[in-house]
């Protein structure tokens, strides 16, 4: 990466983050390297990949520009290294390949340790929990920056190794074929952390793999029951791991032996996970596809489909559809205030207002003063939001501006 003046200000910055991290790992030498890997060793370890290893991975980088000159004969007149950024000069008279090759050969050997690293995180199950996600997290973003960000970066500013290594004027045939493998490497590695990483990460930092690996033989045992499926996903999303989750869910649900009641009672679980992340398209594509499931089924399951179709329907704009959909929702989930509070908002967008407002105020007496929902129940008849949450207690930077949405999920 280009060098100069500019960069020393971020290069003293981010020396002492590295100096801080490295006090702090001495620190909690002990525990941080123990069995027992906490929410903080996770933090540690965390930002050890940010901070530790991005200085080590530019170092070989800018080495790896010296080894491709020499390796052309090209003579090397300058070399600088500045913890995220350096430089390598080189003397003129390369061909315009032998030049490629020198701006290529420092990200092929950047980007290569990232992906080591990453994988030996992945693999060495023997190293200590705290050194196995440094070296994922720290390999895998050196990975997206050294083939994702800097591509961006070099070429969006025309400056840097990209502008020589997509120069298809110059070299059209090798700029075409590093392109090819560009795209290549980055699907396959989408495809290593989707496929297999994420849950490789989650194993370090939870330790949970024994109740994964149970979990998952008894899905495979028994693909038409959706119980250990929906376990699964309790499993990951309890642990902050939403996309796990909704994986669990999705490719239990494509299994030709779920269907009937099974199906609905799964698509029920990715409706409601829907909700809770605020994908309301997906949330009424899971409902109707729990509907269709249900057939002619009218039971509790089916009233909650309806419901989540609803609470997705009124959150994309659309409160006759959503009110539709209410309609087909019985007791008890229809006593739910979560229910009433959604269908009256589409109620009062709808035209509705004595409806609306009749809703809003069985949900203002229904629910314990100071609760969320009745906050925001109270705020809509008033025609107004809730005040921001007291966070006196908090620091400046975590305290909040705003009340936070209307908890109406988990129907």
């Amino acid at each position: 990466m280009p060098n100069g003046q500019d960069a020393i200000g971020v290069d003293i910055v981010f020396g002492l983050a590295l100096l801080a991290t490295l006090f702090m790992i001495a620190r909690r030498w002990r525990s941080f390297w123990d069995a027992d890997f906490t929410v903080e060793d996770r933090r540690l370890a965390t930002q050890a990949g940010v901070f530790v290893i991005p200085p080590i991975v530019v170092l070989i980088h800018e080495v790896g520009h010296v080894v491709g000159a020499r390796m052309v004969g090209g003579r090397v007149l300058g070399f600088h290294y500045g913890l995220i950024e350096g430089s390598v000069t080189v003397a003129r008279g390369l061909s315009d390949g032998e030049f490629w090759w020198v701006a290529l050969s420092g990200n092929l050997i950047g980007a290569g340790l990232g992906m080591a690293l990453a994988l030996a995180g992945a693999w060495m199950t023997g190293l200590p929990r705290a050194l196995r996600r440094t070296f994922i997290f720290g390999g895998l973003l050196q990975v997206a920056f050294q083939l994702v960000m800097y591509p961006l970066i070099s070429i969006s500013a025309q400056f840097g190794d990209w502008t020589a290594i997509y120069d298809f004027e110059r070299t059209p045939a090798l700029s075409t074929v590093i392109a090819v493998a560009h795209a290549v490497v980055l699907v396959a590695t989408w495809r290593w952390w989707r496929g297999g990483a994420r849950r490789t990460l989650f194993d370090i930092d939870h330790g949970l793999s024994a109740e994964v690996a149970r979990l998952e033989a008894a899905l495979a045992a028994a693909p038409h029951d959706p119980q250990p499926a929906m376990e699964l996903a309790v499993l990951y999303a309890r642990n902050g791991e939403m996309g796990l989750a909704r994986d669990a869910l999705d490719q239990a649900a494509e299994h030709p032996a779920l269907t009937g009641a099974g199906a609905a009672r799964l698509h029920l679980a990715r409706a409601r996970l829907a909700v809770i992340e605020d994908r309301w398209s997906q949330a009424y594509l899971a409902a109707q596809a729990g509907l269709a499931a249900a057939g002619d089924a009218d039971g509790e399951v089916t009233h909650r489909l309806w419901a989540n179709a609803g609470l997705a329907l009124e959150a994309m704009d659309r409160p006759q559809q959503a009110l539709e959909a209410f309609a087909r929702v019985r007791p008890p989930v229809l006593d739910d205030p979560r229910i009433r509070y959604t269908r009256g908002l589409a109620r009062l967008a709808a035209g509705d207002r004595a409806g609306g407002e009749d809703d809003l105020r069985a949900v203002v007496g229904g629910v314990p003063e100071g609760d969320l929902l009745r906050q925001w129940a109270e705020a809509q008849l008033e025609g107004r939001e809730p005040p921001p949450p007291d966070d006196r207690d908090r620091p400046n930077y975590a305290r909040r501006t705003k009340a936070p949405p209307a908890p109406i999920a988990g129907v």
